[in-house]
């Protein structure tokens, strides 16, 4: 349909939140709060075409983080992205493999890819048990502030904040701390928490990481809500302590370059 008029309205997120609960249903893995705290900071816009609103996007400094369209629309969807594209100059967008509605309208015109980070699912089979039992494992205290910043650095923004909230635990033999773990409840995926794990260099490959993820797992479930994780793409080692606690990745996140 030539000279389709196409408009984009500036919005925020709850304005969007009709449209956002149905782009959840298409997302068949979920994904952490890395990749949603990229969507929450972006600035929104609803898409309007004829009069008739019809789904909505987000932009974080040129980068497109979400985009859904009503399937009724859904067959203008390459005429609306080029739009997109024009109107807001996108460099890229950050899409996990498992949105297949962003991605068939966004992979008919673009000049590479690349895999940004690996979205993880726990698989809720039998592994081995932790290296260090649960008797290793607590709630981190203000009094342990120093030593974390000592070797985790700026891995968190603000310690004293995720340790008031009673998110970020710690791995602690013979008075020493060996890893740190946090839980963040996801905005978007609601029913999801994500977790993350440090490990002090100095005790790497003695089953730390794999026995703090282990113990964030089962805090989560008791929760009633489900523990996912992700990591950098190239950060093998992530990877393979993951897998090893019963993880495994089906979905990626893509960068892809216009």
């Amino acid at each position: 349909m030539v000279g389709i008029d196409i408009r984009f309205i500036e919005a925020d997120i709850e304005s969007c939140s009709t449209f956002i609960e149905e782009y959840k249903q298409h997302i068949s893995i979920p994904y952490d709060d890395f990749l949603e705290d990229i969507i929450i900071a972006s600035q929104f816009s609803l898409i309007d075409i004829a009069s008739q609103t019809c789904g909505f996007l987000g932009i974080n400094n040129s980068h497109l983080t979400i985009l859904y369209i009503d399937d009724i629309y859904f067959s203008q969807g390459i005429r609306i992205f080029e739009k997109i594209k024009n109107t807001f100059e996108l460099k890229d967008a950050f899409i996990p493999t498992t949105d297949i509605a962003a991605l068939s309208i966004i992979l008919e015109n673009y000049q590479e890819i690349k895999i940004q980070a690996l979205h993880f699912s726990d698989t809720a089979r039998s592994v081995r048990p932790a290296e260090f039992g649960k008797e290793y494992f607590r709630l981190a205290t203000l009094a342990d502030l120093d030593e974390i910043q000592g070797f985790a650095e700026d891995f968190l923004d603000n310690y004293e904040d995720v340790i008031e909230k009673k998110a970020l635990y710690v791995l602690e033999k013979e008075k020493e701390l060996l890893g740190i773990g946090i839980v963040v409840r996801n905005k978007i995926m609601e029913n999801c928490m994500s977790i993350g794990v440090l490990t002090k260099a100095s005790k790497r490959k003695l089953g730390v990481g794999r026995s703090i993820i282990l113990h964030l797992k089962r805090i989560v479930y008791e929760m009633g809500l489900t523990p996912v994780a992700g990591c950098w793409y190239y950060n093998a080692e992530s990877r393979l302590t993951l897998e090893s606690a019963g993880y495994i990745t089906k979905s990626k996140l893509l960068r892809v370059i216009f």
